[in-house]
């Protein structure tokens, strides 16, 4: 098996955004944002995996969470079934969270309720969960 230098510094400085924007979404959350706390759950998400590839040294590019979950996996790295389907939920929110002009008619705040925000968090802490354990269990 090939030995991986992790390079700590870095997974801390992508997992601490990821943390930054994780409590960003539970205040918009709270708020009533619903759009906006699921665009920040996707992103939180998006950051917590690239804090994992990058610690590992692969210099993930782009913003599609399916793509960095399969990049997860190439290096070896299982994301069970429940993690992959967060990661799919959760992918959906990048785009239609945020653009008035991504649904038929109204703004996207119109389109997004509590529940959504709701399960947007949950999805996020389960790739969380997922980022954190495969972290611990490389060191």
């Amino acid at each position: 098996m090939e030995t991986v230098l992790l390079d700590l510094p870095e997974f801390r400085r992508w997992r601490e955004e990821a943390d930054r924007a994780i409590e960003s979404a539970r205040r918009e959350s709270a708020a009533g944002a619903n759009n906006w706390s699921c665009f920040l759950s996707e992103q939180a998400a998006q950051l917590a995996m690239k804090a994992l590839l990058h610690g590992l040294g692969r210099g993930p590019w782009g913003h599609d969470l399916l793509r960095l979950g399969q990049e997860a996996e190439a290096a070896g790295l299982h994301a069970s079934s429940d993690v992959q389907d967060a990661l799919a939920r959760l992918a959906r929110h990048y785009i239609p969270a945020r653009y008035p002009d991504a649904h038929a008619s109204g703004p996207a705040s119109a389109r997004y309720r509590a529940s959504a925000s709701a399960q947007a968090l949950a999805a996020a802490a389960q790739g969380f969960a997922f980022v954190g354990a495969t972290w611990r269990g490389l060191g």
